[in-house]
């Protein structure tokens, strides 16, 4: 990922692709809404591989592709782990969130309770539901999967909707699509999903000596 300010609420939305489904039938919108909300009800521990695609709006015909592997611990506690073509780490405890770049020795700091990542994750805590938190809409099919389409109720800096693809015979979401303000889209699809916990410490990051720290609670990012 590039952009380090823009991040952290376009990485708490793919992480709804992430929980694996409960077992029914096809149902109606609001009934497969609720059984995608039990399975974040249900999960503490969770992790998966994940293919990031980025098609920007400007050069539509070259899009960009990133692989990594992602971890998901409740309460709050997330980390992506970037291995192509950079190593990238975005990483939570809950409290804070890191965004750590090896190759520019540099890492951000934002509190997760001051940014759209947390507002976006507050179902994820049991805080919070779709369709309080967003205007949900049916959004029909795509290659038979029902589509969940959501938009923010209030204004965010770093998304204007996102897609949910959801298969609607088991409730899996398997892929995320987020479109932001500028009209890039990015689709997310995971795989391999495990249920093996990371170690509490997995989430805790302290920059490594010679790295360059922005806090940006300090001085948080501008509105694109």
């Amino acid at each position: 990922m590039a952009c380090s300010t823009r991040t952290p609420a376009l990485l708490a939305l793919f992480i709804l692709a992430a929980f694996p489904s409960g077992h029914a039938a096809a149902a109606e919108f609001d009934d497969l809404l609720a059984a995608v909300e039990k399975n974040y009800a249900s999960r503490t521990d969770f992790s998966a591989q994940f293919v990031q695609t980025v098609v920007r709006a400007h050069l539509p015909d070259r899009p960009a592709t990133k692989e990594g592997r992602f971890y998901f611990k409740k309460p709050g506690r997330m980390r992506f782990d970037y291995v192509k073509p950079d190593p990238v780490y975005y990483i939570s405890d809950g409290t804070t969130f890191w965004n750590y770049i090896p190759d520019s020795s540099l890492a951000y700091k934002l509190k997760v309770e001051d940014s759209d990542l947390f507002y976006a994750l507050k179902f994820l805590y049991g805080e919070g539901s779709l369709r309080k938190e967003f205007a949900v809409s049916d959004g029909g099919k795509e290659r038979e999967r029902r589509i969940v389409a959501l938009k923010p109720t209030r204004p965010q800096h770093n998304f204007q909707q996102v897609r949910l693809f959801v298969d609607p015979a088991s409730f899996a979401i398997v892929e995320t699509e987020v479109t932001d303000p500028a009209g890039n889209v990015s689709r997310i699809v995971f795989s391999n999903v495990s249920s093996d916990p990371l170690p509490a410490e997995g989430f805790l990051f302290s920059p490594p000596d010679g790295v360059q720290v922005e806090d940006l609670n300090a001085n948080p990012p501008a509105s694109p």
